[in-house]
Parts: structure tokens; sequence; C-alpha cells
């Protein structure tokens, strides 16, 4: 478990003496906590299992290279936010920057080590951890009061049926000659059909778009003619949420959400073989 209050950094090089010179600038920060291995697949190993604040890559070790190791860095959920800074004393083009930043490190930097240039990258890349958590828990909030929103339209529509059912025993039990009730029975039953989930679907939206920021844009830019239905099932989908909940929801059949689904995968221009559900995730 980590220290609160303190930042981890994991130091990646197979060169004894560059850890050294790193170590004494950094351990004089008394917020600053050590890490260090000698190439970039054990790297890889101590970010998942530590999940560091920040790691500082040697672009040339062997076994795995700084540069494939921050690859595989980003590909990975658990170490995807993790900020990377690239070190070399060879690799030092313009074009060699352009590389380091085009495979997910944040900054670079220069050896033979400069101590300010350090001390500054450092901070630097610390402050854009710091946004990744900030952001990172804003989501988890946010999509804690969507799934609660979700499941208050549920119960919502699941009393609605159970209301109808009410209606409909004792409509079958009411005398035929006892018109004005039979009609405020009938008017009782329309009003609950026609209040479905659709009055939530605003504040569902906006809450489903600041968590999932540019998933509808992403959608419209593959076909503008989505309907708002359609546009929903997506952000179901989503949510990954199966055939039977998402019925619930839109007060519908199983069997009509899996139509729904195979017309959405075939719009969305998807080969028979290939997954909606994973489509849509990677949106």
């Amino acid at each position: 478990m980590k220290n609160p209050g303190k930042f981890y950094i994991l130091l990646v090089d197979d060169d004894i003496f560059v850890i050294r010179t790193i170590m004494n600038v950094l351990i004089k920060n008394p917020d600053y906590i050590i890490l260090t291995t000698g190439n970039g697949k054990t790297a890889c190993e101590i970010a998942i299992e530590k999940t560091p604040d920040l790691i500082i890559m040697d672009w040339q070790m062997p076994v795995l290279n700084g540069i494939d190791a921050t690859i595989l860095l980003k590909q990975n959920e658990i170490t995807k936010d993790i900020p990377v800074i690239i070190s070399t004393g060879i690799m030092v083009e313009s074009s060699n920057l352009s590389k380091a930043l085009s495979s997910g490190a944040v900054d670079f930097i220069r050896k033979p080590i400069d101590e300010i240039e350090l001390i500054s990258r450092v901070s630097n890349a610390l402050k854009l951890s710091n946004a990744y958590l900030r952001i990172e828990q804003q989501n988890i909030l946010l999509q804690n009061e969507l799934t609660s929103k979700l499941v208050n339209i549920q119960q919502l529509n699941e009393l609605k049926n159970e209301i109808i059912k009410q209606i409909t025993l004792i409509k079958e039990q009411l005398p035929a000659k006892n018109g004005q009730l039979n009609e405020t029975m009938l008017y009782t039953e329309r009003l609950l059909y026609s209040k479905s989930y659709q009055i939530k679907w605003t504040d569902f939206e906006s809450h489903f778009d600041s968590v999932y920021q540019g998933f509808f844009r992403k959608i419209k830019m593959i076909d503008k003619s989505f309907t708002a239905n359609e546009l929903r099932l997506c952000s179901f989908i989503k949510l990954n949420m199966s055939n039977k909940e998402i019925a619930t929801i839109i007060y519908t059949l199983p069997e009509s959400v899996n139509t729904s689904r195979k017309r959405l995968k075939k719009k969305l221009g998807l080969q028979p073989e290939e997954s909606l559900q994973l489509f849509i995730g990677n949106l």
C-alpha cells in the first residue's frame, strides 16, 4: 500500500551510475520514494504491481528498451496513465524526441543529467500524474451517479409495470355499467404508459457524456442518421448492460432489444463475425 502524501518514482536504467546520480538528486525531496530496476521488462512488472506516480526510463537497455516498454505500459489499463520520462545520452536528435513522445512518453531528458532540469521535469510530470488521478476519481464518481440513475429508472419502470398489472385486475372486476370509473382507470393506464424513461434521458445523457466524453460525437461521425433511441442503445451497450437490463429500462422485451442490436450492428458497418459490444466498448 502506498504511503499517503508520497510520490513513488520508478527509475529504470541498466547503468548503476545513472541510477545513483538521479537518486542523489531526488532523495533530497522527502516526499519522493524511489524504486529502481535495470530493464524495461521488469519496469513493466513493477509498474503493474506498484503503480508509481512517475517512471524515468532509459532508452537503450537490455531485455526490453525504454521505448518498447513505454508502448507496453500505455497499452495496459493499469499503467496507461503513469507519466513516463525517457532519458538518453545517445538518442538526442529532434527526431528521437518525436519518437519518444509518440510512444507515449510525456517528456525527454538528456544525459548527462542536469540537476535543475531533472527537478523541473520531475515536478511537471508529477503535476500531470496528479491531474490524471483527479480525473480518474471524478470519473468514478460520475460512473457511480450514472449507475444510480439507471437503477432508479429500472425501479420506476418495474413499479409502473406492477401498477399497470393491478389496474388491469381492477378493471376486470369492475361492473361494465360503471363507465365513469372505467374511463378513469383507462386514463390512468394511458398516463402510466406515456410516462416512460424518456423523461429522464436528458439528465442521463448529461452524466453519460461527462464520463465518456466524445462518445456520442464519435458515433454520429460514423453515421449522422442515428436516432435518439439508437444513441441510447449505444450508451447502454457501452455500459455493458444485458438485453434484459436494457429492456427493463426502455420498457420493451429482450427480444426487441436483440433485434435493435442487429440493426445497429448493420448500421455501423460491422461484419457478422465482429463484436458489437467490443466495437462500442472501444469508442
